[in-house]
């Protein structure tokens, strides 16, 4: 359990790196000039997307392979099935909280006029604090570096190791070392990352069908059977755990915030809210004046967020019945080296994870070089990214449990993009109306408890991480 594996907002991030025509993402402030994570689009009307196509994007920029990490979350603070039920409680309450947060951005930009989260920061909050979104979101490409390479050990050491290879290979260092020479290293340092834009589809199909693999194996590794997966699970702390007995004292542990974190990076998407609700195809009235994108935006993000909370409910649901309380932070671990179907879905995630390193990775190298630009120091695209890339190999190797690095990261980066960030500058743009309605007043209210809910979740989240 204390593998952590919180890569739920990297992995989201990662599969909203897809070749849509329809989503264009652009990091706020210093990144937005920088680094277009996905293929070229046109900003044209009259190639602008649907509500239905929008929906979908957004689902998949929600829903990464990190959902894979909402077992653990449950089994941080039970072992019992009925805790399923407070789990999906949370799911429910987190999933609408952070879809009404996801339009809180996109209200800003169309208050604003503005089509970027560094641009609407600025004129509802203020210049001066522009770098704190910028901040957040290179701390994010940090971490998502981090993460993705310890998870790459994770991933293909047991492939390795079942395919025969030599131990020095097959062992987790190994899989690292191989994998970032001969794949991760490379293709970051390729000049144009548009030949990359196709892979990104393998995230997606690779999560779907490991869903389905999960949901097949509900039931199938309980001791006894003749498929013997249960006895093949190795170490034994990773085979299925249940308790019988389930109290309400349960939830009142502060272990829970781990499943609060997890959940809050498995929805975080709303570094990307400007550019769905940019990339919307504009609609005009009889008289040929546009019409506000803001009611289909509503729409797009109930329904995007909807579908997003039944995958990732399919997924904690699974993996929970399956290994309860044993449920490991990268729930593919628990499953046996022998399960050829695991196997499958192990190669399918880590190569999703491999082929959209480098997209990411480009966010923090260009960061990096405009951040030593800025300061006098000329330093390579090439000589940045080989540094950067081999420093966070070795760091991988010499941590082997994600639960400081990723819970830090979930409760601290994830919290604050989904709730306080969003919150914040929602409600300082209401203040700055000086509307006295009712409703304008109930909801600068709501932002403000949010802001502090937030905040609180932040603090409690890295307190329950340690």
């Amino acid at each position: 359990m204390r593998t952590l594996v919180a890569v739920a907002l990297l992995l989201s991030a990662a599969d909203a790196l897809i070749p849509q025509q329809q989503v264009r993402p652009q990091l706020p402030v210093r990144l937005s000039r920088t680094v277009p994570l996905v293929a070229a689009a046109t900003d044209s009307e009259s190639t602008g997307s649907s509500v239905a196509s929008s929906t979908v994007n957004l689902v998949k920029a929600i829903v990464g392979s990190g959902v894979l990490s909402l077992p653990v979350g449950i089994a941080a603070f039970s072992s019992s099935r009925k805790a399923l039920i407070p789990a999906l409680t949370m799911l429910s309450v987190i999933g609408t909280l952070s879809a009404y947060c996801f339009a809180m951005v996109g209200r800003v930009c169309v208050a604003t006029g503005t089509t970027t989260w560094g641009a609407a920061w600025k004129k509802a909050v203020g210049e001066k604090s522009a770098w704190i979104p910028s901040s957040f979101v290179a701390i994010l490409c940090a971490s998502a570096s981090l993460q993705y390479t310890m998870v790459i050990g994770d991933s293909f050491a047991p492939i390795f190791a079942q395919a025969g290879l030599p131990s020095l290979v097959a062992s987790r260092n190994g899989a690292i070392a191989l994998v970032t020479g001969l794949c991760t290293l490379p293709l970051s340092l390729l000049p144009n990352l548009e030949m990359l834009k196709y892979t990104s589809f393998l995230g997606i199909g690779g999560l779907l069908y490991t869903a389905a693999f999960m949901a097949g194996r509900v039931g199938a590794y309980k001791p006894g059977l003749a498929n013997g997966f249960h006895e093949a699970v190795t170490p034994n702390h990773l085979r299925p755990k249940f308790a019988d007995g389930f109290t309400l004292a349960s939830m009142l542990q502060p272990k829970v915030f781990v499943l609060l974190s997890i959940l809050a990076t498995a929805f975080c998407a709303h570094f990307l809210s400007p550019q769905f609700l940019a990339q919307l195809s504009t609609t005009r009235a009889p008289d040929g004046t546009p019409e506000s994108k803001l009611p289909r935006f509503t729409l797009l993000t109930a329904g995007g967020f909807v579908l997003s909370a039944v995958l990732s409910a399919v997924v904690m649901i699974a993996g929970f019945l399956t290994f309860g309380g044993a449920a490991d932070g990268y729930i593919l671990n628990n499953y046996a080296t022998t399960d050829s179907l695991a196997q499958l879905a192990r190669l399918a995630i880590g190569g999703s994870i491999v082929t959209t390193y480098p997209l990411l990775h480009q966010g923090l190298r260009d960061t990096v070089q405009e951040a030593l630009a800025q300061n006098g120091v000329a330093a390579s695209r090439q000589s940045i990214t080989i540094a950067m890339v081999l420093g966070i190999m070795l760091i991988g190797m010499k941590i082997t449990d994600l639960g400081v690095v990723a819970a830090v990261s979930g409760a601290l980066v994830s919290t604050s993009l989904v709730y306080v960030l969003p919150s914040i500058m929602f409600g300082q743009m209401l203040a700055a109306r000086k509307d006295k309605s009712r409703a304008a007043q109930l909801e600068l209210l709501g932002s403000r408890l949010i802001t502090l809910l937030g905040l609180f979740m932040v603090a409690v989240g890295m307190k329950a991480a340690f």
